[in-house]
């Protein structure tokens, strides 16, 4: 956003109310908010795209600041993608699955479709805890709660990278009862290939794509178009065109709004409506189910 161009006559930036363009380490500021002022120095046009815009964009547009164009068909053609509320009240889960998505994905896969589960929070478990006294393993660096990983195993805190072996007795009170409490990708990942065992499950988040052409490789299988189940974080939200996907979940919604961000009823909003973009972008009609 900075760089020396002479000659500069437009400025686009694409899904611009993504979070990546906040920097915050070193000098802190918002690529898009520098962006704007540097379109406006230069007295040239820039584009602001995307398919849930930040509130203050929206904001901007009815203030009449932002001029605001409007892209109401999807693309190809595609039809509108239906949205299914799947209440977890009175109803069994099992590692994140419910009976009603249970349901819905064996009738997809049958079909010859494929399914898109989303859970943005990577690991087995996002938390150990021990079943005797109720204390959990926090990192010594941040007093977060450390994250259960299990291939590698470990315990991994997201938030400052500082990593430690499983605890398998409690720190505090020395029983041997510890649980990991809640689930993440790797954990819904071996529950449906226990479910589905004649269905390839790819998960796509941070652990899996870290290594050179794995995300390719995991990419071109799914392209062939052959009915599987793909589980990941929000990667799987963005950018991505998947034409045989017919259903798309969002596994653990409103977990996102217990976190102190004061944005988390507008993250919510947008990870549903990009991740339900997923479904139904070709011929065939798509389904978006919030868990």
């Amino acid at each position: 956003v900075v760089t020396p161009i002479p000659n500069l006559g437009l400025m686009i930036i694409d899904e611009e109310h993504d979070q990546a363009f906040k920097q915050q380490e070193g000098f802190r500021y918002h690529g898009r908010d520098v962006a704007i002022k540097r379109a406006y120095d230069a007295n040239i046009p820039i584009i602001l795209g995307s398919a849930t815009p930040s509130l203050e964009s929206l904001a901007n547009s009815q203030r009449q600041r932002y001029q605001l164009h409007q892209l109401n068909h999807r693309a190809g053609g595609a039809s509108q993608q239906q949205y299914e509320i799947i209440d977890l009240r009175q109803q069994p889960v099992t590692a994140g699955i419910s009976e009603r998505l249970s349901t819905v994905m064996q009738t997809q896969l049958q079909a010859g479709h494929q399914v898109l589960l989303m859970l943005n929070r990577r690991g087995f478990a996002p938390s150990l805890q021990c079943q005797a006294c109720g204390q959990t393993v926090t990192c010594p660096a941040c007093d977060t709660s450390m994250t259960l990983h299990k291939s590698p195993a470990r315990l991994h805190c997201h938030h400052c990278d500082h990593r430690q072996t499983i605890a398998y007795s409690c720190p505090h009170c020395q029983a041997r009862q510890m649980r990991p409490l809640g689930s993440g990708t790797e954990r819904i990942e071996e529950q449906l290939q226990a479910q589905f065992p004649a269905y390839p499950v790819h998960r796509i988040d941070r652990d899996t794509t870290r290594n050179k052409g794995s995300l390719a490789g995991m990419l071109e299988q799914i392209h062939q178009g052959l009915p599987c189940i793909l589980i990941g974080t929000q990667m799987l939200a963005k950018g991505h065109h998947f034409p045989h996907v017919t259903a798309a979940v969002i596994v653990d919604a409103d977990s996102s709004l217990f976190c102190s961000d004061f944005r988390a009823p507008e993250r919510l909003a947008q990870l549903i409506i990009q991740t339900s973009g997923r479904a139904g972008r070709a011929s065939l009609p798509g389904t978006a189910y919030i868990q």
